[in-house]
C-alpha cells in the first residue's frame, strides 16, 4: 500500500483528492519512497509528545511516487467550516457531493470518505481583513453544519445509487487570533453513538475496508 496527498483522480472530470490510499501496481516501485510520517517535517506539523510517540508505533507507509499508476482503494476529501456557518452550507454541501460522486466515477470500487472540521469558537478573526471579527452563535452555528452532514450527505448504506461509504466530522475551537486551537469534546461535538463521531468514522472505514478488500 502507498498513500498520496493532493492526488488527481482521472475521470469524466479530474478531481484532486486530499488523501488517497492505493494498492501498488508494481510492489517494488516504492521501496525507497518517503513515508507518511515524513509529512510531519515536510509541512511543519506540530505534534504533541503523545502524538509523536503514537506515530512512531504505526507501520511505515510509503508515499506514492509521482507518475506511478496505482489502484485507488480509499479516497478521502477533507473540508472545513471556520466561520459564516449558515452562509457556507450550500457551497459546502455542493462540494462534498461533487467530490464523492467524481471519485466514484474515477474509481468505482474505491471507498469514499468525507471528513469535515467544524469550528465551534464564539468568534473567528478573518485572515487578511485587519481586525475583522466574525461573531458566532454557538452551539447553534456549529450544529447547523453537523445537521447538514447528517441529513443531506448521502451514505452508501442508505442509498441505492450514489453515497459516501463513510462520513465524519470533528469539532474544534479555533478563534484564529493566535490562541491555541483545541478539540471540542462536549457539546456540540458528535457523541460516541453518532456516525459522525471521529472514532465511529474510523471504525466504519475499517469495517468497510475488510468487507471490500479483506483483512
Amino acid at each position: 500500500m502507498v498513500v498520496s496527498i493532493n492526488r488527481v483522480m482521472v475521470g469524466p472530470i479530474n478531481k484532486t483528492l486530499d488523501l488517497v490510499v492505493c494498492r501498488r501496481a508494481n510492489p517494488g516501485s516504492s521501496a525507497d519512497s518517503a513515508s507518511f510520517a515524513d509529512l510531519v517535517q515536510q509541512y511543519g506539523i506540530h505534534l504533541s509528545t503523545q502524538e509523536a510517540a503514537a506515530l512512531t508505533k504505526c507501520p511505515s507507509v510509503p508515499l506514492e511516487k509521482k507518475g506511478d499508476v496505482n489502484e485507488i482503494i480509499v479516497a478521502l476529501e477533507a473540508k472545513a467550516c471556520m466561520t459564516k456557518h449558515s452562509a457556507s452550507i450550500p457551497r459546502l454541501h455542493a462540494e462534498i457531493l461533487a467530490t464523492g460522486y467524481l471519485a466514484k466515477q474515477a474509481a468505482p470500487h474505491c471507498l469514499t470518505v468525507s471528513h469535515t472540521l467544524v469550528n465551534a469558537a464564539p468568534f473567528f478573526m478573518s485572515p487578511g481583513r485587519g481586525d475583522s471579527v466574525n461573531k458566532h452563535s454557538q452551539p447553534g452555528d456549529a450544529n447547523s453544519i453537523l445537521s447538514m452532514l447528517r441529513l443531506a450527505i448521502p451514505r452508501q448504506s442508505e442509498s441505492k445509487s450514489f453515497g459516501y461509504d463513510v462520513v465524519g466530522a470533528s469539532v474544534i475551537d479555533c478563534k484564529n487570533d493566535g490562541s491555541p486551537v483545541t478539540e471540542v469534546r462536549g457539546e456540540p461535538s458528535p457523541t460516541s453513538s453518532d456516525f459522525l463521531n471521529y472514532r465511529q468514522m474510523i471504525a466504519q472505514l475499517c469495517g468497510a475496508y475488510r468487507k471490500h478488500f479483506g483483512s
